[in-house]
């Protein structure tokens, strides 16, 4: 191989452009060129075949965004008409009869809607409703009044009399509160769309054996009380009659999720798509359907995390194009609709042209090896010494020698530049040294100032906790010398009390302090020793009691727990911090509950209240410095607690994890190994 770079063929003894030496390689695969017209041939062909089936699927996607956002338009458009209507008066929400007859004029202009309807704040409900399944789709009035025991009756409307018929009435109460619509306008107290639900009518027909979605909102009297939470609401299964349709005519299929990838409405017979499919408030997601196309392209939607896109794919041998975008309604949630084609919609005979492209393909390959070796032969090896020089360049080499002169006159050139270039560079990158060199210590002594500064912070801390920690004992003394001459006098044992939860507070603030500074200086390390873990427990709940005597405290210790080796300062200051943080949040005369016992080679620690619990999406921030959950809002504290608990429980290589309590409270549970293995 070496004796296809050698410089002195007779042939290229003399130097040559480059222009020429690239024009004659080029005229030696000339042919192979043009053979290998027949490969842009058959690319141009599936071009057209793909854009044709892009160009299909903008014509069908353009139909369903069309459809599926005026479909949720409308209860949109009716919920604001009817807001306005009570505003001015027009809607007879005193009269519950002229009430319903206004909402089935609505709902008779409107027919994508199923209902219309008005909860009042005392539960009784009242609507206008076209059925969404059976035959009979002539108009419906349904009310649910106290007055009949909540029973819901279904009445049907005579399309020529006008005249209510009853046709069913379920004893099984209904509170138009319960409902997710009424609850959800009075969450956002405001316009809300609300999630899709099954409808809670059960009418001898069947015909409301359905799933809804809509949005809802307050109205309210000039004096701000609540009149009542009108709702207008669509039935799934209208789009899913559209897409099939749709889905019949363009051979292909299509569905609608929500922004989780929860299935509302699909092309095809699922009944991942229908009533049976709601469990528990939950919907069947698009890649759980059953459909195994559709069930490729929702895991390929919600794994990308792309809002839009176009995807060709092949599912079980047969290709397909989907197409898939988002729409967000207007204050409402995000919708992903999506459309899938098969390939014999767009596909084009192009097996011929494949046939003819091979050999054209086996032509080009061979070229463009010949081609490769006598490139390599006259270009590279020169290219790769003059980059061999250049690479000694960067690393400072300086007395790198030059290339030797070069047949080709570009490269001679090249290195010519390169080596005026060199000596650049070389004074560049002395004047780089010296200015290094100055930036370097100017950074030295920056950072001597900023540990001074820590150094001197560190001090502060510690000499202002030694000056108050002797006026915080005094107070402490006094308080409970106060506490005790007035056990009879109510007002004054509070105020005593008072001072000695303070007291105990500002000590425990300090306590906090000087942990943190102690952890987070460079010298620090645990230092381990035995620890009794009962005379621990003893010691935190008598000195825990201190910061709130509101709240009762009751210790559990499983009996015969060995002893933790562990640094005691610091499981103290670790135990006070979630005690603290117990007595914080939880109501006046909550109970607080600790209890040890040994867990696998551990000792855990189960500190549980009753407050009002820390939101999942917050329980990873409260363990950072000086974060602090939404619940914490009028609460004293400077968010350092929980960030020093987490940091001890590192340290001792254990864990620390939180738990939601029914009905409501939360329980840190601790898990500290017996035999602690110092983290650093």
């Amino acid at each position: 191989m070496h004796r296809l770079y050698t410089p002195d063929l007779p042939m290229f003894t003399r130097r040559l452009a480059l222009r020429t030496f690239l024009t004659l390689a080029l005229l030696a695969v000339l042919l192979p060129l043009v053979l290998a017209s027949s490969s842009l041939f058959y690319r141009s062909a599936t071009g057209a075949m793909e854009e044709f089936a892009l160009q299909l699927a903008d014509e069908v996607s353009g139909r369903v965004r069309e459809k599926v956002v005026s479909f949720f338009d409308v209860p949109l458009r009716v919920v604001a008409f009817n807001v306005e209507q009570v505003r001015a008066g027009y809607l007879m929400v005193q009269q519950p009869d002229v009430l319903m007859r206004q909402f089935m004029l609505q709902i008779d202009q409107q027919p994508q809607l199923t209902f219309i309807s008005m909860g009042m704040p005392d539960g009784q409900y009242y609507a206008g409703s076209r059925p969404p399944l059976g035959e009979d789709r002539a108009l419906r009035m349904l009310r649910a009044r106290i007055s009949d025991g909540r029973a819901m009756e279904v009445l049907r409307i005579d399309a020529v009399s006008r005249e209510p018929t009853l046709v069913s009435r379920s004893e099984v109460g209904f509170d138009a509160r319960t409902r997710p619509w009424y609850q959800s306008a009075i969450a956002n107290d405001g316009v809300a769309w609300y999630a899709p639900y099954r409808y809670m009518i059960n009418d001898a027909q069947g015909a409301y054996a359905a799933i809804g979605m809509g949005i809802s909102a307050p109205v309210r009297s000039r004096d701000g009380s609540l009149i009542g939470v009108v709702t207008a609401d669509v039935a799934l299964s209208q789009l899913n009659e559209f897409l099939a349709a749709l889905a019949s005519e363009s051979g292909g299929r299509a569905f609608l999720a929500g922004a989780s990838g929860e299935l509302l409405a699909m092309s095809s017979h699922d009944p991942s798509a229908g009533v049976s499919a709601l469990v528990d408030g939950q919907r069947v997601r698009i890649d759980q359907s059953h459909d195994p196309v559709m069930r490729a392209l929702g895991q390929h939607i919600l794994q990308s995390g792309q809002r839009e896109g176009n995807r060709f794919m092949d599912v079980d041998g047969v290709r397909h194009l989907a197409r898939w975008w988002t729409h967000a309604l207007d204050r409402g949630p995000v919708l992903t609709m999506a459309i899938i084609l098969p390939e014999s919609r767009f596909n084009t005979p192009l097996r011929g042209v494949l046939r003819n492209t091979i050999y054209t393909t086996l032509a080009v390959l061979l070229a463009s090896v010949l081609f490769s070796v006598f490139v390599a032969s006259r270009l590279v090896r020169p290219l790769q010494v003059l980059s061999d020089w250049a690479v000694r360049l960067t690393q400072s080499d300086w007395n790198a020698q030059a290339p030797k002169s070069s047949p080709i006159r570009e490269l001679r050139s090249l290195a010519d530049s390169m080596g005026y270039m060199a000596g650049h560079l070389k004074e560049h990158a002395e004047d780089l040294e010296q200015m290094v060199a100055q930036r370097t210590q100017e950074l030295e002594s920056a950072v001597a100032s900023i540990e001074q500064t820590l150094t001197d912070q560190r001090h502060f801390i510690a000499m202002l906790s030694h000056e108050v920690r002797s006026p915080l004992a005094v107070i402490n003394t006094a308080g409970q010398l106060l506490a005790l001459r007035s056990k009879d006098v109510p007002a004054q044992l509070a105020l005593a009390q008072r001072i000695l939860r303070g007291s105990a507070r500002l000590s425990y603030f300090f306590d906090n302090c000087l942990t943190q500074d102690r952890i987070d200086s460079h010298n620090f390390a645990v230092e381990p020793v035995p620890v009794d873990v009962g005379e621990l427990c003893l010691w935190v709940t008598e000195n825990g009691s201190q910061l709130s005597a509101e709240h009762p405290l009751y210790l559990t210790v499983e009996p015969g727990l060995p002893s933790l080796n562990g640094d005691p300062v610091l499981l103290r200051v670790m135990l006070m911090n979630v005690l603290s943080n117990a007595f914080k949040y939880s109501e006046v005369g909550a109970t607080v509950s600790f209890s040890v016992h040994p867990q696998e080679g551990q000792c855990r620690f189960v500190i549980e209240d009753e407050g009002p619990g820390i939101p999942l999406e917050e329980q990873t921030l409260v363990f950072e410095k000086y974060r602090r959950g939404r619940t914490a809002e009028g609460k004293p504290g400077a968010g350092l607690g929980l960030a020093l608990v987490k940091r001890i429980v590192d340290l001792h290589g254990g864990a620390v994890q939180l738990q939601a309590v029914q009905p409501q409270g939360t329980r840190f549970v601790i898990d500290i190994p017996l035999n602690v293995t110092p983290v650093a």
